[in-house]
This record gives structure tokens, sequence and C-alpha cells, in this order.
């Protein structure tokens, strides 16, 4: 208590912010001895305008330096105390600190010192945001003087040694500052420099959405920005240095005593010549009807330019355009020569939009050019339309591919879709059925950018009929993607799923590279308890509602399906249109039955109109035409491949029907609900005993120094219901009703 006195001296009560930075590092925040005017306390007095944030990592060293800038908008001078809690094995570096044109020294705290810091904001300030960075330094230093509306400039740097686990280099900056906020940054930025000397393989953020550049070979930067924004998250960067020909690495949560969840990423080292690539058999079907004329066509032009013009040297292609007829370049895939090339731009530049859409002429072409080649083999189909000449029924044509497919198990159908007046069930099935995904582009965007962009994924084939196997003392199920994709040039392949057991395991990646049969072996650990990845449950939890969905939309309900989609989707905080309309629709169900009291339900009531909209956009999801149909298929498939937590919440952040925020904690969901936050578990877990813990009581940090993994939990706020054990524990606030 001496020096918690010695900071705060007279304290009757602290006025604390916390710097935000969008999903990104952590912030240091100012505690403020005194309001800055009389009356109730404010509890954010100062704002924060900036925060950038800079990081070189070098193999396994790490150099983060954040600069942040607060502005005082109230008429009075302040004082008040920089806090900075450091992560774990950080050193700081530099501190910078301009007043009256001088730097001011600060002094480093240890964990128990901050500890006794933090709970003594908790009980005065009934605020339990520091919480989460229970057991961790901290950096301090007096602010003085805060001027009346003007700004102050903060500098701080630190050093740390990255730790490398089962193939991959973790990077955490500690986040979670929403709580500490009551306005958006109007300016947020992180930049990471990464440099291997070993190579690097990938680099992947599950976090955030991030952009990612390779200016060159074992070297990566990492970009984020935004504006207005406030953060709930952890940013966190995983790093894959190259090692041999293929590159792996794994991720796994596993609370005690439960099934886990796991991250493998696996990814080709392949340099900048195209030699190390597997020459590809590729048919360009291009529709040509008449619905295509005017700037469609232009621009359908312009992309086939730039398709050839990125054909790799051993490539052969033929480009086969339809509309009344289907018209093929080269009866079979010829050879990507100067003389063929020449002829194929020639024969672009002559397209005419004009007539129907015979697909079925065109796809029996494209499917038979280059037959039994055993090359991998690629068809483009681009269109704009529903088939209307020939064969115009989805099954039939389906079973066209379906045929081609199990010919040749080589076959690659990707599906390039313009505009809404498609078959999106058709279009999709063919890319389920070849193992590949669906390109959407919508009216009015460039069909040029488009097009690129998807071929660009596409041109330099590595690795095929990619098969995975995991073996040891761990059984894997439920894995997403549930076919392997092939792997290409400058992609990597990312599979989430479920394990049971523990200890080393073997990992076998096979496939075909040029034609011949390989396997590549990774040893790693799957550990039987580990809490440091708590993305995992979400993002694999967002993959496997993707597919259901899909298989709902494309082939019919199910009822043991909706039930698992609607379980999941409650469980991990998956927010689209679609889970939230059966979700709604269960809750009903189950209220009517009596399995829900009131007090349980997450989603509670929602208004009539709402629910009239979601009723339509789950009806919509049906639909094989219309925006509605394209946007639902394009959804999903986001879902279906999603790599960041931030990419598993197209509705947003709020709960099921409403507008209420969710949470995600230690893997698990938390809504708000009743102005307390509530776990998704406690519904699927029956009637259990309730015990009752004030906040900020004895009893309340007697739970927390027992079990201190709460921390980010009891973090969230005052008023908590969460299930521990074979027990509900609800955390509530005796002053509440007088606040």
């Amino acid at each position: 208590m001496k020096n918690r006195k010695a900071l705060f001296p007279g304290l009757p009560v602290l006025v604390m912010i916390m710097l935000v930075g969008t999903a990104l590092l952590a912030d240091g925040f100012i505690v403020i001895p005194r309001p800055p005017r009389p009356g109730p306390p404010t509890p954010f007095p100062l704002q924060v305008v900036r925060h950038d944030v800079r990081v070189e990592i070098d193999g396994q060293i790490a150099t983060t330096t954040v600069d942040q800038e607060f502005y005082n908008p109230n008429s009075s001078r302040l004082e008040g105390f920089y806090l900075f809690p450091l992560p774990a094995g950080a050193v700081i570096n530099k501190f910078s600190m301009w007043i009256d044109g001088r730097e001011t020294q600060a002094e480093l705290l240890d964990a128990a010192k901050a500890r006794g810091i933090y709970e003594d904001i908790v009980r005065r300030l009934r605020d339990p945001a520091l919480l989460e960075y229970d057991g961790r330094g901290v950096f301090r230093m007096r602010v003085f003087p805060i001027e009346p509306r003007s700004r102050k400039r903060i500098r701080i740097s630190y050093h740390e040694v990255l730790e490398k686990s089962n193939g991959s280099i973790a990077y955490l900056y500690p986040l979670g500052t929403e709580k500490f906020s009551s306005r958006a940054i109007p300016e947020v930025s992180i930049v990471v420099n990464i440099h291997s000397p070993a190579g690097l393989a990938a680099v992947h953020c599950p976090t955030h959405r991030v952009t990612v550049a390779r200016p060159a070979p074992g070297r990566a930067t990492v970009s984020y920005a935004d504006r207005d924004a406030l953060p709930d998250s952890d940013f966190r960067l995983f790093i894959t240095p190259a090692a041999g020909r293929f590159s792996f690495s794994l991720l796994a949560f596993r609370p005690g005593g439960q099934e886990g969840t796991f991250f493998l990423s696996a990814a080709p080292n392949v340099s900048a010549g195209r030699d190390e690539v597997s020459p590809k058999d590729i048919a360009f079907v291009v529709d040509t009807s008449g619905s295509m004329a005017g700037n469609a066509m232009e621009q359908a032009r312009s992309a086939m330019s730039y398709c050839l013009g990125r054909l790799n040297r051993h490539d052969r292609f033929t480009i086969i355009r339809f509309a009344t007829e289907a018209e093929s370049l080269f009866p079979e895939a010829a050879a990507a020569s100067p003389a063929n090339l020449a002829r194929a731009r020639e024969f672009v530049a002559g397209w005419q939009a004009a007539g129907g859409t015979n697909c079925e002429e065109a796809l029996k072409q494209a499917l038979n050019a280059g037959e039994g080649s055993g090359r991998s083999r690629l068809v483009v189909l681009v269109t704009d339309g529903r088939p209307t000449i020939g064969e115009t029924n989805e099954n039939a044509l389906l079973r066209l591919v379906t045929r081609a497919r199990h010919a040749q198990g080589n076959l690659r159908l990707f599906p390039v879709a313009i505009g809404s007046e498609i078959n999106t069930h058709l279009l999709d099935k063919m890319a389920e059925e070849t193992g590949t995904f669906r390109t959407y582009i919508a009216g009015g965007e460039e069909i040029e950018s488009g097009i690129s962009r998807f071929y660009d994924k596409i041109g330099s084939p590595v690795l095929s009929d990619v098969r995975l196997q995991i073996s040891g003392n761990v059984r894997a199920a439920q894995l997403h993607p549930r076919e392997m994709p092939d792997l290409y040039k400058g992609s990597d392949l990312t599979v989430v799923g479920r394990y049971q057991g523990s200890g080393p395991a073997t990992i076998i990646l096979s496939g075909r590279v040029n034609g011949r049969p390989e396997e590549f072996t990774f040893q790693a650990d799957f550990p039987a308890e580990s809490l440091d990845h708590d993305f995992l449950p979400p993002l694999w939890a967002a993959r496997r509602v993707g597919y259901l969905l899909d298989q709902i939309r494309l082939h019919g309900e199910n009822g043991e399906l909706v039930d698992e989609v609607t379980r999941l989707a409650r469980q991990y905080g998956i927010v689209t249109p679609y889970t939230s309309y059966l979700i709604v629709e269960d809750e009903k169900v189950r209220r009517e039955r009596g399995d829900l009291a009131e007090n349980d339900m997450t989603t509670g009531g929602i208004a009539p109109a709402a629910a009239q909209e979601q009723q339509r956009e789950f009806s919509a999801m049906k639909d094989k035409s219309g925006t509605a149909s394209v946007r639902a298929s394009s959804e999903l498939q986001k879902l279906n491949q999603a790599r960041a937590v931030a990419e598993t919440r197209s509705g947003g952040g709020s709960a099921p029907g409403q507008d209420r925020p969710v949470r995600t904690v230690k893997g698990g969901a938390f809504y708000f609900s009743n102005n307390a936050w509530v776990d998704a578990r406690i519904q699927e877990r029956g009637r259990l005993p309730v015990s009752r813990i004030a906040f900020a009581s004895e009893a309340y940090f007697a739970l927390l120094k027992k079990r201190p993994e709460l921390a980010p939990l009891l973090a969230l706020g005052r008023s908590i219901r969460f299930v521990e054990g074979r027990r509900i524990v609800e955390i509530f606030d005796p002053g509440q009703a007088a606040d």
C-alpha cells in the first residue's frame, strides 16, 4: 500500500484514460489525480488524437516504437501519471516526453508493484479494465503540466526477444483499449518491417485486416491504418521463416480437459524464377453474349490480354468464346509460344458482344481440351448471365463437370461471375465439385482489375492434388477447408481444425509437383493445455459455420446442420444476417418449450421490422440469382476462407438480432445483455448453481488471485455471468443502482 499512496496521495477519485489504437498494440494511459472541473468526475478527460506504431523485426529480435499524442480539451491545467503496461520480457530502450523543452525521467516497476497500482485503480475508479494487464510490469512517469487545449506527445521504444515454436515466430502487442476510451481515435497506424535471414515463407495476422508487401526475399512489410476507430483485441503476428522447399507452422489453443483447436499453415518456398512452378493447361472460357456489350466487352478483352501476358513459358492454353454458339481458338491446348500468343490476341480483339448464352457447348469444348495430359488442368469460366441456349438445366450442366472431374482428377474449374444475373448455385457447385473458389465481380466494378487479381492467385501452380495427414497421439477432426486446395506461388495453405490427444505428431503434406508425387513432412507438438491463442476457436467456428451455411444454401436444409450452425454461431459470436435469423428462431422455440428462462436469452427481443428483414435475408440466401444471392455466396465464401478474427463477423460487432456488442474472451463469446456480459455457454449448460460475488470485493480479488487466468474475462466489466466448472459465477456491481 505504501507504493500506491506515493503514486496517488490523498485521491478521492481517479480519472483514467487509455490511449487506443485500432486493434494494435499495448498503449500507455494517463491517470489524472483530480477531475478537471467541479462536480462528478469525467471518466475520460483527455482525448487521443494520434497513435503511430513502428516495429522492426530482425530474426527473433523486435524493436517497437509507440508515438502517442494526447489532447486536453478542458479549460484547466491538468497533472497526471503516465503508465505503460509492459509486454512480458520487454526491455525499455528509449523514452521521450517533452516538458518545457526537456526530456522527463521515468521509472520501471515490477509486476508485483504494478499489480498494486492496478488493483487500486479498480477499487477507486470502479473500472476493472486494467486487470487485463495483471502479471506485467509497468513503466511510470509524472506528467505535468498538461496545459488547457494543448497536446502532449509521448514516445516510447522497447526491445524484446520473440519466441519461436512449432515453426513460427510470434509477435504480440497487448491491446484491449476500447474500454478505456469514450471516443474513437482520429488516426491510427502500425507498420511492421520484417527481415528473416533464413528467408520468409509466410506472414500471417489472424486478428486484424492488414496488407502485406514482399519487396524482396526474406523481407516483408505489414501495414495497418484506420481512422476514427476503437480496438478491442490484441494485435498478433506470426512469421514463418523459410525451411526447405515447404515451411510449416502450427498454433494451438486448448483449455484444460477440453477439445483443442489448431491452425496449420504451409507455404511453398519458391524463388522469383518461373522454372520452379508446375506447367499447366488452361482454358479461358469467356461469355461474349449480348449482355456483355459496351464497356464490359472492352474490359474483358483487356483482362484476357493481361492473363495471356502472364502465362508461364511451359504452359499450354486455349480460349473459348461463347454466345449463341461456342468457338475455340485451338481444338486442344497449345503451347504458349509467341506465335500462338499473337494468334490469341488477334482472336480476342475480334470479339463482338451478341447473341444468347450457350454455356453447355463451351463447357464441353473446355473440358475436353488437353484431356489426359497429366498436367494441372484449369478452366476459367467468365460469364455475366444464366444459360439460355442448349442445355439450361443446372443439374445437367453440373453433371458435365462431375464426369470430367472423375475422369481427370487434376481438373479445376474457377467460376468468375460478373454482375448479379447469373446462377450462383450452378457456379458455386462447379467450384465445390472441383475444389476451387468462386470470384464475383459486382456490377459497376472494373472487370479487368477483378479478373487480373483472380489470375494472379492461380497463375503459377506449385503443388496439386493436395492431401494432408496428421498422425501420432493426436486425432484431428472437422478440418476446414474440407478439401485441400491446390497451392500456387505466393500463396499458402491454412487449415483449422479440432483435435484430441496431445504430444508429438507428424504432419505430412502430399501432392503432385510437375506431375510427380511428392510429400513433405513436419514434426509438431500438440499441447494438452494452452491458452495462448484464444482467437483460434472463433476462427475455426467461422469457417465451419460458413461451410455449413453453404451446404444449406446449395443442397437444402437439414435439421442437424441448422442446429449446429445456431449452436456454433451463438457460442463463438459468429454474426451474419443468416445466422442471426436462425438463432432468433431457435431461441423462440426453446423459450416456448421452457428450455430458456427470460434472462438466459442472449438475443432477447427483436423488433418486428428487424425480424422481417432477417427472414428476407435468410430466404434470399437460397435464391439462385440476384443481388442477394451473390452477396450470400460472397459472404459465405469469406467465412469459409477466414484467416483473421476480424473477418468472422460480417454482420458487424453486434449480437444476432440486436445492436448489443459481442466480445470473444479465452475462445468463447460474451454478449452484452441486460447491462451485463453473459457467457454464451450458459444456454448450453442447463441449470447450474450460481455463486454471486460483488465487484471489487475481497472475494473478487481472492478469485483473481486463485484463478489469474480469469483476468481478461473480469476485465470485461463490473457485471459478468460466466461458467466456471460446474457453476455459474455472477459478478455484480453493488453500486450499479446508485450510478
